[in-house]
């Protein structure tokens, strides 16, 4: 019965992992938008906050959403002004 339990904790550490990982590169990502779009403090510190607690796979896909929308925002406001 050990198995099992062996890949429960295997499966965990993987999802922590993963989940580690991913807010490094969301972070990444926030701060290169927040340098391209200047966004308020206020909205940075939200989504900083929300990279923080990520902890599941979910979590990072929703969030991932939200700063593929940011970008396509910031892509629009340099095309607007060019």
């Amino acid at each position: 019965m050990s198995s099992p339990q062996t890949i429960v904790t295997t499966s965990s550490q993987v999802s922590f992992s993963k989940i580690k990982q991913a807010q490094n590169e969301l972070s990444s990502e926030l701060n290169d938008l927040k340098e391209s779009m200047k966004l308020k403090d206020g909205e940075i510190e939200r989504l900083n906050q929300e990279i923080s607690n990520l902890q599941t796979l979910v979590q990072i896909e929703s969030l991932k959403t939200e700063l593929a929308n940011l970008k396509m925002l910031a892509s629009k406001r340099k095309t607007k002004s060019n």
